[in-house]
Order: structure tokens, then sequence, then C-alpha cells
């Protein structure tokens, strides 16, 4: 069994989410913050967990489709990792699609409404930017799986310390009335 420290700051943030939730406090841009906060909360349990287990034993419990470590209970919030040539190592909702496969491999082969629309190498590349520089946002265009339509996604990138060559990170879908093609990856 796999054992999660959280760090003071990220225990706070899970509470007030659960206490907003839970207080009926969640409106569409309440909701589009809590969202926000989950995926930065797996990204950094995720962290924690490989400082303290190793990355071995992260990347298999990501993996393994039965284990509720590092996603949500309705499975749309999860870890993903990559290493900085844009392979995936991990991938917490379709391990079986995604890992071993690069970022441009991907969207080929899983999404193919985004090849011409979405550079995977220029993806990578922004994504193993922000990691480098300390971690935070990238927002690009994505596809939900469940319904086909392409929306924008915004994901927490980070890096593993002590490993420069992977990033770990975590996203959600940015909800909006119209779903038509996101404009150009953007950084926060």
């Amino acid at each position: 069994m796999m054992t999660m420290k959280l760090s003071g700051s990220v225990l706070v943030m899970l509470v007030l989410v659960m206490l907003q939730h839970a207080l009926g406090a969640v409106d569409a841009t309440s909701h589009q913050a809590q969202r926000r906060a989950v995926a930065e909360l797996l990204v950094v349990s995720a962290l924690d967990a490989i400082e303290a287990d190793g990355l071995d034993k992260v990347l298999g419990e990501i993996n393994n489709v039965n284990s509720t470590q590092f996603r949500t209970e309705d499975v749309n919030g999860y870890v993903f990792v990559f290493a900085n040539n844009g392979t995936n190592l991990a991938h917490g909702q379709r391990p079986d699609d995604y890992v071993g496969r690069t970022t441009d491999e991907l969207i080929a082969s899983s999404i193919p409404e985004l090849v011409g629309k979405l550079d995977g190498d220029k993806l990578n590349a922004m994504f193993v930017e922000k990691a480098q520089a300390g971690g935070g946002w990238v927002n690009y265009t994505w596809i939900k799986p469940a319904t086909g339509l392409v929306h924008e996604k915004s994901s927490y990138i980070k890096q593993p310390s002590g490993y420069d060559d992977i990033y770990v990170g975590s996203g959600y879908d940015v909800m909006t009335d119209d779903v038509v093609p996101a404009p150009a990856p953007t950084e926060e």
C-alpha cells in the first residue's frame, strides 16, 4: 500500500474545495476554481509520492486502472507523466492507449480530430518549459473522449524533485457554452 503525505497548504486547499462543495457554493466560476485546485492537488500528491516511494512505484500506481490513487472519484481528474522527449510514461485514465506513445502519436491515433490543429511536439515543448521553470499552467486544445467534443483544457505541470527528464501533470476541461476548438496553446 502506498502512503501519501499532504503538505499543509495542499491539505488546506483540499478542505476548502470540499467545504465549498458541501455548502453548495458552486457556481460555474467556483466549479472551475475547484477543478483547478483538484488538478494541483493531484500533481502535488504524485510529486510527494515520487519523493517518498520512488518513480517506478508511482508510475505503476497511476497506470493501474483499478487504483483510486492519483485520480478523482469520477475518473475525470487524473495524473499523467511524460518524459521530456514527449513519450507518455503514465496515464491515469487511458494507460493502455497512451503509455509508450509520444504526444504526436497520441493525437494521430487517439484523437485524429486534432491532427493539423494541435502540434504535439509544440505542446510537449510548452509542458517541458513550464516544468523546468518551476511549474505552472498550460492551456491547450484537446478532446473529451466520452463526447468526442474538441474543447479547451488547462493542465498544471511540474517536474519532480531530482528528475530533470520528466514532468507530472493533471488538467481539467475548461467548460464553456460553445464547444469549439480553443486557440493555440498558451502558458499562464
